[in-house]
Formats: C-alpha cells, structure tokens, sequence
C-alpha cells in the first residue's frame, strides 16, 4: 500500500472513530454532559424551617408568589395572570396563570391559592408583611380564580402579595396547623436538603413552567465569617458570594486584584437605621434624638467606612420608590446638634447602651460605624458603652427594651411605603414593637391608617410625603445609608446578577466549563 493510500486510510478511521464516539456519548461531547452545578457561599443560612412562612429563602428559587416586583419596584403578576379590584378596593379578583404545576405535579389552582392564603390568615406571625391581618373572606371561584375581600379598602394589594409576602405552596406541602412538611413550590428549582448551619441544596425543576434554568444543581454553603467567605470564594471552595451584605466594601480592591474574580455592585432597596428607644432617657427626649440624628455625616460615614459602596441616606426609605421619596430631609448640621444637646439638662454625660448585631456585623461594617459613632457622641454629652451580642440576645434586648442605640437593616420588600410606615412608625407596628422603638403619635397613626386605606394614588402620594416630614420632625429613628449590595464571582460564572431584592439569577447563571 503507497503512502498517500495508508495516510487516507488512517484519516477515514479517525473521521469514523469520532463519528461513533460522538454518536455513542463519547470525549467529543463531553462538554454538553459536564454538570452544571454552582456552589454560592452565603453569610446566613436560608433554610427557615418548618414554622416559617417560606421553609426557605426566596433566594433559593423554590417557591413563588401571586406578584413580583419590576425594576422600578412596580408589581407585576407572577402566578397571578391579572389582579382585578372591586368594590373600591376591599375585594380583589385574582386570575391565575394557567398550566403551572407544583414540584409534585400536581396544578396550581385556586382551592390550592385559598389553603396557601388561609394558612397565613391562621396564623399571623408567618404573615410576615401584615398582608391578610384585615382578610374577612377568601374563596375558590372556579379554578382559576380567586377571591379575596377585606374590612377595609386594600389599595397597595398587588404589592403585598410580591415575593415574601404570599409565598405560594402546593397543600400537601403544611400541615393542619400550617408548619410546613415539605417545601412543594413551582418554582425553577426545588428543595433537596439542609444540614443546619452549613449547607443548602436545591435541583433544577425540569418541568418548571417557565424556561428551564441551565443550572441544574445550586449549594448555598453558609459561611458567617467575612473573611472567610472571601478566602473560600478565592481558593474555590465556592464560585460565588451573592447575598446582601456578601462582600464587605473593605474587601472590593481584593476581589479587583485578583484576575480570577469578578466584582459587582448594584443599589438595592436595603436600607440601614439607628434606632433609639424612645421610651426611656435619654432618648425620650425629642431634642437630643434631633441633636444625633443631625450631627451623623452620612457621605463621611458612605465615604470612610463604606469606601463609597453605599448612598447617604437623605430618604427615609430606599431611594430606588421614586414615586414615593421625599429627598433632602435628613441633614447634617453639626452646630445646631450641639446647641439642641445643649438643651437637655443633665448632671453628667447620658449613659447609653449601644446594641450591636454580631450576625449583622459580619455582613456590614456596623461594629466600626458603632466606635465611630461612640467616640463622635461624646461632643454631645452622650457615655456611649458598645455590647455585641449575638444575634438572639440582641433580638430579645431590643424587644426588651434594654438598649439606648442600635443598627439595623431593613428592605422595603413590597415597594409601598405602608410597608415602612405600618411597621416601623405605627404605634402598633410590628418592628416597632418588637424592635423596642416604642414610638407613638396619634397624628402618625391617623395619617398612616388613612395612607394604607386611600385608592386614589395622588392623594396617598400626599399622605405618605406628610409622613415623611413628621418622622424627619420627630426621629423615632435615623436612616443612615441605602445599601450598594457588592457581590463576586469566578470567572467562569455567567449570567449570575441580583435584583434590587437581591435576588440571583440562578433561573438565567450558567457555569462555563
């Protein structure tokens, strides 16, 4: 046999070789087959549990909710086709969309809506946004509608049933007295198990009614330390950090040093308080809340300990709710702090106790932002005396009202500003009354009652800026900067972004192989 005969010869078995190897599920598609599988460390666990309104996180992608929130935190319908008002508000009529199944493969229809509703409505602490404490009656209108009616009108709806606030689970998923057996949701993924205080897995649902994530197994690797989180995402441990409060802004040139990791910012609708107990001294004094509140810097604050990853807070909510934001009321003015200190008559400096989050303190500078502000204070007559305390204590001090000061995130989850103002400022809200504020006005309470109950949207606009200037007035508490959430992956980790709920991606990420 020539040359030119044997090299062809040998060609043709190399072409048919591939042929069949490929054909076969051999090497040549190796890359198709590789499993896409992402590991995220994560600075809390986002299993809830079973007495909790959602089993786990919203994060995690495995259940869904009547609405979600657009980029201009508008609602729009999710599981809902179309959301209808009747009667002024107290009724909504709620289409559903049609062809989505539960994880189990069982419909989503609207007896399902109704047990999921009355499930909150039984039992109101898992209702987290206070969506159905006025709920009279909800019912099964065929199987695709359903509807719900009220005391009172209920004109931000739409908006309470977003995202935490209406978690939707197949009935086979909770028990009589509503504690959750299985997490059965719709949506992109699904529970897969939970080892506490270490891991969370979820897999892909192949049958999701919406397109079908690349993605097809997710761990959320808990990893409370800052600086561990970040060792373990640059070793690889982990691919990405993707949660509020993930990266810390003194960890970013890192990360932008490192050619393996990629940075990214965005603004979400977290914002960060000062809270004062307003129920005893000093801080029942309303001169001396006004006097902290306008001697705080905030750009020096965003600036030196947030290195610029944050927006001063001169809104007493998120400035992402354009439609409801009121700028320019919180100032600073150091010259007028002292004077109103000044004022309020003491034989010696003012003891304070200031309660810092340990668990929150690993996600946001808050112990640096907590010495600043205690050595700052002195100039104010203020002995500030700093405790850490984890994360249970400092819920049970505050709820006791064994603080003076404390630092606190809060997202404004539904968009509205009844979701601020009829938790924080009412006189029988629920953080104020869990959190110890203990602030009360008979003005804030009619103003804010009127605001949850108004349809027309001009005149709520006027309510809830009249508001606004009332908590400027009165301090209750002090906003101090809107959340730049940081987040970083691995390179090779494509199409992973968070929403301004802080959200991921993980229905759209994909792993380059």
């Amino acid at each position: 046999m020539g040359k030119n005969k044997i090299l062809t010869f040998i060609l043709t078995a190399i072409i048919i070789t591939t042929v069949l190897l490929t054909g076969c599920g051999g090497p040549a598609d190796k890359p198709e087959t590789v499993s896409q599988e992402l590991v995220i460390g994560v600075g809390r666990d986002f299993y809830n549990g079973p007495e909790s309104s959602n089993f786990v996180h919203g994060s995690t992608g495995v259940w869904e909710s009547l609405t979600y929130l657009n980029e201009n935190l508008e609602p729009y319908p999710l599981l809902a086709e179309k959301l209808v008002p009747k009667d002024a508000g107290k009724k909504w009529l709620v289409y559903l969309r049609p062809n989505v199944r539960f994880h189990d493969g069982t419909p989503l229809n609207a007896e399902a809506v109704v047990q999921s509703v009355m499930r909150y409505k039984n039992n109101l602490k898992l209702d987290e946004y206070g969506t159905f404490l006025r709920l009279e009656k909800v019912e099964a209108l065929g199987e695709d509608r359903v509807e719900l009616s009220f005391s009172s009108p209920e004109p931000a709806f739409p908006a309470k049933v977003a995202y935490h606030g209406c978690p939707i689970f197949s009935p086979a998923s909770f028990d009589n007295d509503g504690k959750i057996v299985s997490p059965i949701g719709t949506g992109p993924f699904m529970y897969a198990g939970h080892k506490p205080g270490v891991e969370l897995e979820i897999i892909r649902n192949d049958h999701y009614w919406g397109d079908k994530p690349r993605l097809e197994r997710v761990r959320f690797k808990v990893i409370p330390d800052p600086f561990t989180r970040l060792a373990a995402l640059q070793t690889g441990e982990v691919q990405a950090v993707v949660d509020v409060g993930g990266i810390l802004p003194e960890q970013a040139p890192v990360i932008e040093g490192d050619n393996n990791l990629e940075l990214m910012s965005r603004q979400v609708t977290t914002s960060h308080y000062l809270l004062f107990n307003n129920q005893k001294p000093p801080f029942d004094n309303l001169a001396l809340r006004q006097a902290v509140s306008l001697f705080i810097d905030r750009h020096e604050l965003v600036n030196q300990l947030l290195h610029g990853y944050g927006e001063p807070a001169e809104t007493v909510f998120t400035s992402l709710a354009q439609a409801w934001t009121v700028d320019g009321l919180w100032k600073t003015d150091r010259e007028e702090a002292v004077k109103l200190a000044a004022r309020v008559k003491s034989t010696g400096p003012h003891k304070v106790i200031f309660a810092v989050n340990s668990a929150l303190a690993n996600r946001w500078p808050y112990k640096s932002i907590a010495e600043v502000m205690q050595s700052e204070f002195k100039t104010l007559g203020l002995d500030v005396e700093l405790q850490v305390l984890e994360s249970g204590a400092w819920t049970e001090a505050l709820k006791n009202g064994d603080y003076n000061l404390a630092l606190t995130p809060y997202t404004l989850m539904t968009g509205d500003p009844d979701f601020f103002f009829g938790r924080w400022i009412y006189s029988q809200g629920q953080i104020n009354k869990r959190r110890g504020i203990g602030y009360s006005n008979p003005e804030a309470d009619r103003l804010i009652e009127d605001a949850g109950a108004e349809g027309d949207g001009s005149l709520r606009q006027i309510y809830y800026a009249g508001l606004q200037e009332l908590v400027a007035r009165d301090v209750p508490l002090c906003p101090l900067f809107h959340d730049v959430c940081l987040y970083a992956t691995k390179k090779e980790v494509r199409d992973l972004t968070i929403d301004p709920f802080f959200k991921p991606s993980l229905d759209k990420a994909w792993v380059e192989q």
